[in-house]
């Protein structure tokens, strides 16, 4: 359905130029993977400094700041501009990782964090500004390339991270990051050439407080359940409450006369199956990255276990290294294959790959080929996953609701990122072996990583059969929901500079 407070302003950049762009695009949307390969091996050394046993909160606080923001930034990108909400959260990060860096409190800390967490919605608007500034038929590719960027965060994160602690404690990690930022803003302001969509609606303030708020809520309450009990007062109080906004959201939607997001997009058959699929094989990606470094570092030769590799940090980044080598190629190639045989095929290719991961970790391989031969099929499930998901949601999503789209969407993988954490954890608890007195670190039973594993799989399944369900994607991938009402060109069809200018 048209909308007639969309203004359309056709630009594209010519496909020599595209190269460029896409290169700082890909770049730019690294930080936020940086903020994890980076910042989590270093976790250990800020526990220690500031002498704090609650240091998994510097990872929980930007999960938690940046789907509370989310819905807010998508709303500003379709009203502002997608390039300028980036420039914006890209400076925005750069002010969180210095005040990171200069933390002399555990407090001063998680500040800096929750001011990072911005950097969290940088992705699913990097997604949407590629749709509006690309030439239509190099946009399937184009997402499927974006994901390169993740790869070679992932690759070269975890070495670099070891570097800078070593040489400069956990603050080099940090001052790193405000340094990457200051290196490529003014490059991204230049360059990139800023959407020309407009959608001129008046802000929906109540769902906006409902939804993002709502999500913080809720994941707070799911990431914390296993640390304060899933039946203590706490626990309930924020799943009940965080759930409770999210239905006054649905219900607040279908009489808004401005929706944040239409309900029709939002539950339509489209929009929503992607997201149900799509959260349920991020399920699999995120045990697999909390399982893994527990059966690996954990150290060999412990009586009554079957695992153990006794691995340092460097150690694991050495021998799964394949997953990020194999991200960075698999992305453009699962962005080419969604405009021959759909993106829905690709997404199952990647849940298959990540069900042939949930296979082999359930071997306890602690033998370097066996664990090469595991994380280069996770890369493989990490191309297709975020390139099969990249234009299953553009071609879901009209141009009004692109930008809110995708932020939805990225609420959703957060939400289902959470899930994941908790209920592994969960399940690994069941299983305790011993627990050290001294060190108070814990050795899991093998059933505790086998389990995880395999309900893992199950999540997974329900992924692969929601997936083969939907008729979304069946199609070659199309760079976008075609609206020639809202001024989108057919596919094929040229775009136009508006005033002569694509930037």
């Amino acid at each position: 359905m048209a909308d007639n407070n969309v203004t359309p302003r056709p630009a594209v950049v010519s496909k020599g130029r595209a190269v460029a762009v896409l290169a700082l695009v890909i770049l730019l949307s690294e930080a936020a993977t940086f903020e994890v390969t980076m910042v989590y091996p270093a976790m250990p050394d800020m526990a220690r400094e500031f002498r704090t046993l609650n240091i998994a909160w510097a990872a929980s606080i930007v999960t938690l700041a940046g789907a509370t923001v989310m819905p807010l930034i998508g709303k500003a990108a379709d009203k502002w501009g997608k390039k300028r909400v980036i420039v914006l959260l890209g400076l925005i990060f750069l002010a969180g990782s210095v005040i990171c860096a200069l933390a002399s409190s555990f407090a001063m800390l998680l500040v800096g964090r929750a001011v990072q967490g911005c950097i969290v919605g940088i992705v699913s608007l990097s997604y949407s500004l590629v749709r509006d500034i690309m030439p239509r038929s190099f946009v399937p590719i184009a997402l499927g390339t974006v994901v390169t960027g993740v790869g070679m965060a992932a690759l070269v994160g975890p070495f670099l991270a070891g570097w800078l602690v070593d040489a400069h404690g956990p603050e080099g990690v940090f001052w790193f990051l405000a340094l990457y930022a200051v290196v490529l803003l003014p490059f991204y302001a230049f360059v990139i050439p800023e959407s020309p969509l407009r959608v001129d609606r008046p802000v929906d303030y109540l769902g906006t407080l409902l939804l993002g708020p709502g999500i913080g809520v809720l994941l707070l309450g799911i990431t914390q359940g296993n640390a304060w009990g899933w039946t203590a007062g706490s626990t309930l109080t924020f799943l009940v409450l965080g759930a409770a906004m999210l239905i006054a959201f649905a219900a607040w939607e279908r009489v808004c006369r401005y929706p944040l997001i239409s309900l029709d997009v939002l539950l339509g058959p489209r929009f929503g199956p992607t997201v149900l699929a799509v959260g349920c094989v991020t399920y699999m990606m995120n045990a697999h990255a909390l399982i893994s470094p527990t059966m690996l570092r954990t150290p060999e030769g412990i009586p009554g276990i079957g695992y153990g590799a006794g691995l340092s940090a460097t150690e694991l980044a050495v021998w799964t290294c394949p997953l990020g080598i194999a991200a960075m190629f698999v992305g453009p190639l699962g962005g080419y294959l969604t405009t021959r045989i759909g993106a829905r095929n690709v997404l199952l290719a990647g849940a298959a790959c990540y069900l042939l991961v949930m296979l082999l970790g359930s071997q306890l391989f602690t033998v370097q080929w066996q664990v090469g031969l595991m994380a280069l099929a996770g890369g493989c499930a990490n191309g297709f996953l975020h390139s099969s998901n990249a234009n299953l949601l553009q071609d879901s999503l009209p141009a009004s609701q692109n930008a809110v789209g995708n932020s939805v969407a990225g609420m959703t993988t957060l939400l289902a990122s959470g899930i994941a954490t908790s209920l592994t954890g969960v399940v690994m608890s069941g299983h305790v072996l011993k627990v050290d007195a001294a060190t108070s670190s814990v050795v899991y039973a093998d059933g505790a990583l086998t389990h995880a594993y395999a309900y893992a799989a199950v999540v997974g399944a329900v992924g692969v059969v929601v997936a083969l369900l939907m008729k979304h994607g069946r199609a070659p991938a199309r760079g976008g929901l075609a609206e020639p009402s809202e001024g989108v060109p057919p596919v094929g069809e040229a775009r136009v500079p508006a005033s002569g200018a694509a930037g």
